[in-house]
């Protein structure tokens, strides 16, 4: 019973943290508004968003080496929480931006330590529950941007929309803490043994975990390239209307936490290699239909199964990351969210770079590339079983 209590407060971690994700960029119209910021200084607020979550990053597997994770995992949802209300009292252009960098910080912190708890619950119940994890982050942010947009047609404040939501989730996730796990507890290793893996963490990384976290990259270009450039390339290559282009991250996102919570069961079944060669595959077909179909609506169902095709790919990355005996779980994630979360930064300024220059249809060869270097990544996941921590 204590099991299924910690697997739902995993999953309700999740899907608050793509609530509260979502309150924001949902009412962004609301906060430029109320702050008087332009176009640009959104850029900026959204730059120093990205700025701050690869700062959290670098810093947080020191945090992690004295703290358990459910105490960091706790006190950075409250965090992420807390400072999303500040930001509905906010009117300054400078005290925004601040708020939009620590915003990240503690979202950064959030995301390795929920990832890490669902690879403790990965190993603790034998079972692959990753891709559901973050289903429920893709329904949270569904479900976050339906009830932003329904405060925002009854024309209520940004503190009372997010002090409603906060107050909910702030008070289930009270009652659910209690559940989280305690990082397990490992066997002491030998004088001599510990010695060896000290010299193996100080000298360099492990080269499967930087994998990991370049599949993540991979994956995450694609994923970019969708929503930041899906429904410009819908509306000024293939001739659609702004209302039929701002469908297209909606039905990638969609299709992806549908995918995303049927992934365990068929990741089980057929094993992460298999699932990320198919799914890979699908992606590239996926992509190709948008670059190569001048109807919109065919680019839709590209998406689709880009949707589908890339589900999979980021939570079996993490997953073997953090079964890795070179490093904790802890750092894996870490190390995995830092690569990966890297390409959202650098990826969709530089499709608008090429976009430029060769045009933005073939501007989209950068994120096919990467899906085919997906597909060749599957073959490294190939034998490798979820494994118990003793």
């Amino acid at each position: 019973m204590h099991s299924k209590n910690s697997l739902f407060s995993g999953f309700f971690v999740f899907l608050s943290c793509g609530i509260i994700y979502t309150q924001v960029t949902a009412r962004l119209p609301a906060l430029k508004a109320q702050t008087g910021i332009t176009d640009s200084d959104v850029g900026i607020a959204l730059m120093l968003l990205g700025v701050g979550s690869l700062t959290g990053f670098l810093t947080i597997s020191k945090v992690l080496k004295k703290l358990q994770v459910k105490t960091v995992l706790s006190v950075s949802l409250c965090s992420f929480l807390l400072i999303c209300l500040l930001m509905s009292l906010v009117h300054s252009r400078e005290i925004l931006f601040a708020l939009f960098a620590l915003w990240g910080y503690a979202c950064a912190y959030l995301d390795v330590c929920m990832n890490t708890h669902a690879i403790f619950l990965e190993q603790k119940r034998q079972k692959p529950c990753l891709s559901s994890m973050h289903a429920c982050y893709s329904a949270g942010c569904l479900l976050g941007s339906g009830i932003g947009s329904i405060f925002a047609f009854a024309d209520l404040s940004l503190l009372i929309n997010f002090s409603i939501v906060g107050i909910i989730l702030l008070g289930v996730f009270s009652y659910l803490r209690r559940f989280l796990l305690s990082d397990p507890v490992k066997a002491e290793p030998s004088p001599q043994k510990e010695s060896a893996e000290q010299t193996t963490k100080t000298s360099k990384l492990p080269i499967f975990i930087v994998f990991c976290g370049l599949m993540g990259m991979f994956s995450y270009c694609a994923e970019g390239s969708v929503a930041e450039w899906g429904s410009i390339v819908l509306h000024q290559a293939k001739g659609a209307d702004e209302g039929l282009a701002a469908l297209a991250y909606g039905t990638f996102a969609l299709f992806m936490a549908i995918s995303r919570f049927a992934g365990d069961h068929f990741r089980a079944r057929f094993g992460d290699s298999k699932m990320i060669l198919f799914g890979g595959t699908l992606a590239l077909i996926g992509i190709s239909i948008v670059i190569a179909s001048p109807s919109p609506y065919l680019c839709l169902l590209g998406y689709v199964f880009m949707g589908i095709g890339l589900s999979p790919v980021f939570p079996i990355a993490i997953s073997n990351a953090g079964r890795s005996k070179d490093v904790s779980p802890k750092t894996a994630s870490a190390i995995v969210s830092f690569v990966g979360y890297s390409g959202l930064l650098v990826i969709p300024p530089l499709l608008g770079f090429l976009a430029e220059h060769v045009g933005l249809e073939n501007a989209l060869f950068l994120p096919f590339g990467a899906i085919i270097l997906v597909i060749c990544g599957s073959l490294a996941f190939r034998k490798r079983r979820i494994k118990s921590i003793s």
